[in-house]
């Protein structure tokens, strides 16, 4: 197992490095002076001059690279001056935001996506495998953001059973589901419906394997034989677990901000908004190093449950 863990912290370093790199040549290469931000419309070309040499603009790319990674590293992204506000800050409040709402998504889609597919999976060709795969169907087919203005309509505006906006974190807990119940099924219908097909064809052919009609013949009952299928299925679900939860810890930026939920996507939603460049940046950096700290928990995790993945390391 170590040497799984060190193998996989080997690949993560080069795609960690290779994605600063693609960052900062994506900020780089944007129109507009950075210096901007800093100054009034009306400052000289001494004062503008002055600030892109404080803020380095002026020095060579690759020293500007290694400069704006040395302050990553130790965890300065920089200040906004649009928020006025550190972008670590700014980072800090919306990224804790974004994994509250990205816990309840993936429960209700990863944990209501497997019991879907493992229950159509089991009852292949009947009606109740008919049913999830419309749902899940369903699910992928219709837009998140559609989903969400449908549900802001019938339930916030028509009806008023659910606030149509913020989180609620400061009230009761109910009042907190409430805020929490319409951001949560419209981002996760997706996630439920992509891991509720995935469960029900990897559970059909392990079902097919021919290890369960030796189970059989062992005179195992059908429980025992459920659990062993589903333990030998779970492999590419976690596979595509661990996207989907990269994909929602990342924040979704519609679905944030139609809810006017304060997490990373609305962030970077507001700062595209105002071309404050050192917060999308920094949002893109965290949100880019989430996602391959969250694949790469889900393949130690892959190892830990399936040996034949842990034998084909060693």
């Amino acid at each position: 197992m170590l040497n799984i863990v060190l193998r996989r912290l080997g690949m993560a370093v080069p795609i960690l490095f290779g994605v600063t790199v693609i960052i900062f040549l994506l900020m780089t290469v944007l129109p507009g002076d950075p210096a901007a931000a800093f100054l009034s419309e009306d400052a000289s070309a001494a004062e503008r001059a002055a600030v892109r040499a404080e803020l380095g603009l002026d020095d060579p790319l690759p020293v500007r690279y290694m400069d704006w990674l040395s302050d990553a590293v130790r965890g300065d992204l920089g200040y906004s001056p649009h928020r006025r506000a550190e972008v670590t800050t700014l980072l800090g409040a919306a990224w804790g935001n974004t994994v509250i709402l990205a816990a309840y998504s993936a429960v209700f889609g990863l944990v209501g996506g497997v019991a879907a597919g493992f229950v159509a999976g089991v009852r292949r060709g009947k009606l109740t495998d008919r049913l999830i795969s419309v749902f899940s169907l369903v699910g992928l087919s219709v837009p998140s953001f559609f989903l969400a203005i449908v549900m802001l309509i019938v339930f916030a505006a028509r009806l008023r059973w659910l606030p149509s906006g913020g989180t609620g974190l400061d009230q009761d807990q109910v009042t907190f589901f409430k805020h929490l119940t319409m951001p949560v099924i419209a981002g996760s219908l997706a996630t439920l419906g992509i891991t509720a097909r995935v469960t029900r064809a990897a559970i059909v052919e392990t079902y097919a394997a021919d290890f369960v009609q030796t189970l059989r013949a062992k005179g195992l009952g059908n429980l025992s034989i459920l659990r062993h299928v589903f333990k030998n299925a779970i492999s590419p679900v976690l596979t595509t677990s661990g996207l989907q939860i990269g994909y929602l810890l990342g924040g979704s930026v519609l679905i944030e901000t139609i809810f006017q939920w304060p997490g990373m996507g609305m962030l970077v939603f507001n700062a595209i908004s105002a071309r404050d460049l050192l917060v999308v940046q920094g949002a893109t950096l965290v949100i880019a190093l989430t996602f391959v700290l969250v694949n790469l928990a889900v393949d130690l995790v892959q190892a830990t449950i399936d040996p034949r993945l842990r034998r084909a390391v060693a």
